[in-house]
């Protein structure tokens, strides 16, 4: 009997993220150490569930979407809770997560309707960069450590390191690289946008 896409190993790892970052956010008004820990795990296993899928060969259109999903709403839901900490910051919250949300599903649309294998499948040069994977790693890992920086401050600066303290270090040194990100998403919304049109515009 064939195994059930749902418990394909890949997206049992997806289900666990789901509910550490649930953990994280009950305990984020409470313990911030705690939501720290829980979320950075959450984020560990993302790149868990992509080698899971390739190495045991159970990649599937379920766990794309899952693991996008997993992504984009754990992301959400860390802008729901800076928004608390930082309420003047509102609009530069709500504005990252409509970017977040834009350029992605319109590039996981475009992708699927244009016949992509995966929306990693890019000809615009800025995207074929920013989908290598040691720079998609750098991208992602650094602007996630970029929010958590960002929740951590709100409690404390952090331990020192090296003379330094450590939470607002991080936050300064992902801040260029969370900025870059962004830039990649508006070239990605803009591209997706445009080969949707195009469509519109050959199809009769």
């Amino acid at each position: 009997m064939a195994l059930s896409v749902y418990l394909y190993l890949p997206n049992l790892i997806g289900y666990v993220r789901i509910l550490l970052a649930f953990v994280g956010y009950a305990y984020a008004l409470s313990d911030y150490r705690v939501t720290v820990g829980v979320y950075l795990l959450s984020q560990l296993l993302d790149a868990a569930d992509g080698y899971a899928a390739r190495v045991m060969g159970q990649s599937s259109t379920f766990g794309a979407v899952l693991d996008m999903v997993t992504d984009r709403t754990s992301t959400t839901c860390l802008c729901v809770v800076l928004a608390h900490f930082y309420p003047r910051w509102i609009p530069g919250f709500t504005a990252l997560v409509a970017l977040d949300m834009f350029s992605h599903w319109y590039h996981m649309y475009a992708s699927l309707l244009l016949g992509g294998k995966s929306h990693k499948e890019v000809t615009n040069r800025i995207l074929a960069v920013y989908y290598w994977k040691p720079v998609l790693f750098v991208a992602c890992a650094g602007t996630e450590m970029w929010y958590v920086a960002l929740y951590a401050l709100a409690h404390s600066e952090g331990p020192m390191v090296f003379g330094l303290p450590l939470f607002r270090t991080v936050f300064i040194v992902c801040t260029p690289i969370c900025a870059l990100k962004q830039v990649c998403n508006v070239v990605q919304g803009v591209v997706a946008a445009d080969a949707l049109v195009q469509h519109d515009m050959r199809t009769p």
